[in-house]
C-alpha cells in the first residue's frame, strides 16, 4: 500500500481520453487562423449558458477578470466600498481593489460560506455590493443573501469560481445575482489548458454591457463607447472547454463518490465538511480540519500522500491589505491554521481513497 502514490490532483485521467479530440480542434483554429474570439468562443458560451442555465454567458480572460467586469459594469469605483469574505483565494478581493473600491472583509460560518449574520454590520453608506463566493464546491445561502442585498439596495454577485455545477434547491449560480463569475483555471472541476473565466447573467441590458466591456469598449471595429479593457478568452482554450464540458456532470458525480467514501469512512477525530441542505456540492475540494496540519502534512510525504491547504492565510491577513487594520475575525483565522484539502479529483482509484482514509486514521 506504501508504494501506491496519491497525488492532490491528476489531470492526466481525464485529459488523456479527451486530448485527440482537442488537438483535432485546435488544429482547425490553426488551420482557420481564428484565433480571437469567433466562433469556437460563440460555442462555448453557448453551451456553458445551458449547462449553468443561465441566459446569457459572457466569456473573458481570467477569472479575476470576471469578477473586476462585472464590478466595473455596475459603476463600482474609488470610494465605494464591496463586502467580502475573508477565508477566500485573494483574487476576489484584488477584483474590488483594482476598481479603486475597498474590500470590506467579513468573517464566515463554520460551513466557510458567507455568514449571513455578520453582513448587516458591515454595511455602511459606501457600500455598494455584496460578493459571496460559492466556496469549495457548495453554494452559499445565497436567497437569504440576495434578501439582504435588496433591502439596502445592494448588488449582490456570485464568485463560482469553485463551483462549476453546484445547484441549491435545484437552481444554479446566478438565479438570485445579478452575476455569478467562474474561473476555467487547469485545476478547476471545468478547467482550460490554461487561463479563462466567464459570467452568466439572466439580465440582457447587463449581458451587452460586459460583451463590449471585455473587448475594447468596442461593438464595432475601431468604434469604443467606453473606455474597455483586452480579456477576451482565447479560442483554444474554448475548443478545450467545450469537449470538457461534455464530461462535466459525470466529473462531478464521480467527486460525490468520493466525498461520500470520504465521509462515511473519515475518524471522527477530524471535522468533517457540511453539506447544507437543498445543496448540490461539487467537490472542488474536500476539506477537513485538524490541529496537526502540518505534521499530518510532513508525515504523508514519507507515505507518498500529498495534501493541499486552502488557504493558509486569511485574505485580510494578507500583507498586500495590512493598512485596512481588519479587526480579528475569528471563524476564518482560526480555520486557516487547520484546514487539510484531501486529494480529490475524477476517476481517483477506490485503493488511492482507501490509503489516504487508512493514513489518516492511524496518524
Amino acid at each position: 500500500m506504501n508504494s501506491i502514490k496519491v497525488p492532490f490532483n491528476d489531470l492526466n485521467r481525464i485529459h488523456k481520453p479527451i486530448e485527440a479530440s482537442v488537438i483535432k480542434k485546435i488544429k482547425e483554429i490553426v488551420d482557420k487562423n481564428s484565433f480571437i474570439l469567433g466562433e469556437y468562443v460563440e460555442e462555448f458560451e453557448k453551451n456553458f449558458s445551458n449547462f449553468t442555465n443561465s441566459k446569457y454567458s459572457i466569456s473573458c480572460g481570467n477569472g479575476t477578470d470576471a469578477i473586476e467586469l462585472v464590478l466595473r459594469a455596475l459603476n463600482i469605483k474609488n470610494g465605494d466600498e464591496v463586502i467580502v469574505q475573508a477565508n477566500t483565494f485573494i483574487a476576489t478581493a484584488l477584483a474590488v481593489s483594482r476598481t479603486g473600491a475597498t474590500p470590506v472583509f467579513i468573517d464566515n460560518g463554520e460551513d466557510y460560506l458567507l455568514d449571513p449574520d455578520n453582513i448587516t454590520k458591515a454595511i455602511s453608506k459606501k457600500t455598494k455590493a455584496i460578493i459571496s463566493v460559492n466556496l469549495y464546491g457548495q453554494m452559499g445561502d445565497n436567497y437569504h443573501l440576495h434578501k439582504i442585498a435588496k433591502k439596502h439596495n445592494l448588488y449582490f454577485i456570485e464568485d463560482s469560481a469553485q463551483a462549476h455545477g453546484a445547484t441549491q434547491n435545484g437552481t444554479s449560480p446566478g438565479k438570485h445575482s445579478i452575476a455569478s463569475t467562474y474561473s476555467f483555471y487547469p485545476g478547476k472541476n471545468l478547467g482550460a489548458w490554461g487561463d479563462g473565466g466567464s459570467i452568466t447573467t439572466n439580465n440582457k441590458k447587463f449581458a451587452d454591457k460586459l460583451m463590449y466591456l471585455r473587448n475594447w469598449g468596442s461593438k464595432k471595429k475601431y468604434f469604443h463607447d467606453i473606455i474597455g479593457y483586452n480579456s477576451r478568452l482565447d479560442p483554444i482554450q474554448a475548443a478545450v472547454l467545450n469537449e470538457k464540458l461534455k464530461f462535466l456532470k459525470e466529473w462531478n458525480i464521480n467527486r460525490n463518490e468520493i466525498a461520500t467514501f470520504y465521509s462515511e469512512n473519515l475518524s471522527h477525530k477530524y471535522i468533517l465538511p457540511k453539506v447544507n441542505s437543498g445543496n448540490y456540492h461539487v467537490w472542488h475540494l474536500y476539506v477537513i480540519r485538524t490541529k496537526k496540519r502540518d505534521q499530518l502534512i510532513d508525515e504523508g510525504k514519507k507515505h507518498n500522500i500529498e495534501f493541499g491547504i486552502h488557504y493558509p492565510r486569511p485574505v485580510h491577513r494578507q500583507k498586500a491589505y495590512s493598512d485596512l487594520k481588519v479587526k480579528k475575525l475569528v471563524n476564518s483565522e482560526k480555520q486557516a491554521n487547520e484546514l487539510l484539502s484531501l486529494p480529490m479529483f475524477p476517476k481517483m482509484k477506490k485503493n488511492e481513497m482507501q490509503k489516504v482514509v487508512s493514513f489518516l486514521d492511524n496518524f
